[in-house]
């Protein structure tokens, strides 16, 4: 290695960040240091190579040919000296998983949570999309999917079974006074969910009740929308005790009549050939305390 051949490296760390930036400005805010301090710089650098590495316009600059080649160049190994830097720290790259999963999940139980999934794994950025498509994990679009249903899978998905799907009605502290046995709720509003138009009908079931009798007075688009509506006391709503919990042990709703499983499953999907990478690994063993306890595979 012939250092005599290397330009002054805090020159080259200035033409980086131009160079991605796009501007002499933006490459100064990204290094903390003035627009001259990267203008001397990025003059420095190209006297030393003798040629142009930017074409400068009023408030950006482009790269000259010689300015892509040296960027190719120099990004990759900027990038291999900070992960080796990283490594030797002690501090793994971080990792981003792109979790998508119900809206009403996202909202009742996972964002309330994700700051315990930060503390516990701070190399795992996890972004977060709403939806339950197969098809954009199948195609690498999203990293893994939270899933709630009875369906089967195809081959190169892997299922990690998270909870079962309980479901149960839930209704005002006020309003539990008056449900002692589970017929009890006919003489109620009942609040039902478009997403899930079968709850009642699965409660009502488990209960030897006719479910045609227990039909929704109002029915909301998803679960979060409809237990807002029971902790106002607009009547007394199903809903899956995962998506209750924080709301019944603050007593902000009750659930006097239990839960009963609904024969559907909460699991996270991921794909097979992915299942043992240690972020989504670390993932579905966070996820598992849906369960009170880690997730089996």
């Amino acid at each position: 290695m012939d250092l005599q051949q290397l330009p002054p490296l805090t020159a080259l760390r200035a033409f980086a960040a131009a160079a991605q930036a796009g501007s002499v400005v933006g490459a100064a805010d990204r290094l903390n240091v003035t627009h001259s301090a990267v203008s001397h710089q990025l003059r420095l650098i190209e006297s030393w190579l003798g040629c142009k590495l930017f074409d400068r316009h009023a408030a950006s600059v482009t790269l000259t040919d010689a300015g892509r080649r040296l960027f190719a160049s120099t990004a990759r190994a900027l990038d291999d000296i900070g992960r080796v830097c990283a490594e030797i720290r002690g501090q793994r790259p971080a990792t981003a998983l792109t979790l998508a999963c119900p809206g009403s999940f996202m909202l009742q139980w996972l964002i309330p949570r994700l700051d315990d999934f930060e503390a516990r794994h701070p190399q795992v950025v996890l972004n977060l999309q709403t939806g339950s498509d197969l098809g954009r994990l199948r195609a690498g679009h999203i990293d893994a999917l939270v899933y709630c249903g009875r369906g089967t899978h195809p081959r190169e998905v892997s299922e990690i079974l998270l909870a079962d799907n309980d479901i149960g009605p839930i209704c005002t502290p006020a309003q539990a006074k008056t449900l002692a046995r589970p017929r009890d709720v006919l003489s109620h509003a009942l609040l039902g969910t478009e997403s899930y138009p079968a709850g009642w009908t699965i409660w009502a079931q488990a209960h030897g009740l006719d479910a045609a009798r227990l039909r929704p007075r109002r029915s909301f688009g998803q679960w979060v929308y409809m237990i807002q509506a029971a902790i106002a006391g607009l009547g007394v709503g199903i809903a899956p005790s995962v998506l209750v919990r924080e709301e019944l042990a603050q007593a902000r709703i009750a659930a006097p009549l239990g839960f009963v499983p609904s024969g559907d499953r909460i699991s996270l999907c991921v794909l097979r050939r992915r299942a043992q990478e240690p972020a989504i690994a670390a993932l579905a063993d966070w996820l598992g305390t849906l369960h009170g306890q880690p997730a089996a595979g």
